[in-house]
């Protein structure tokens, strides 16, 4: 796994605060401010170092973000994040790790998880919690 030997930095927890501060009210948008270029650059305020760079500009679009996981990942963003990050059981996800609820990739929190999304009409950050993830994965 890419991500394995990675650790967390020393100041982390305020770094992925003030990470996760910049991104709240921000809108969805394919490349920049999706689920998983938001996962991503969690990880980087968490670790200092950034999991899928190659993935940055590669896509703007439904479809090309398809196509970018097929040729730069591994097909689907699942499998991709499988790839980079060892699984851990729900139960054990922490604040920073990673997690999936059937759809995409979002940031734990505690007993919550943010998610790149919109709530009646609002875009930002949406909580998803823990009885909502279907995986995680450890982080640092």
């Amino acid at each position: 796994r890419d991500m394995e030997a990675v650790m967390r930095l020393e100041n982390w927890e305020r770094r992925l605060g003030d990470y996760l501060d910049t991104r709240r009210g921000q809108d969805f948008a394919y490349g920049t401010n999706d689920c998983g270029m938001f996962a991503a650059g969690a990880v980087e305020a968490v670790t200092g170092v950034d999991p899928i760079p190659s993935f940055r500009g590669a896509y703007d679009s439904a479809t090309t973000s398809i196509r970018a996981l097929k040729r730069l990942g591994k097909g689907t963003l699942d499998a991709t994040i499988d790839s980079l990050f060892d699984e851990r059981p729900i139960g054990y996800g922490r604040r920073g790790d990673i997690v999936w609820n059937g759809e995409s990739v979002g940031v734990c929190i505690g007993h919550e998880a943010l998610f790149v999304g919109e709530i009646e009409g609002v875009s930002g950050l949406v909580s998803v919690p823990r009885s909502g993830w279907v995986k995680a994965w450890t982080v640092g």
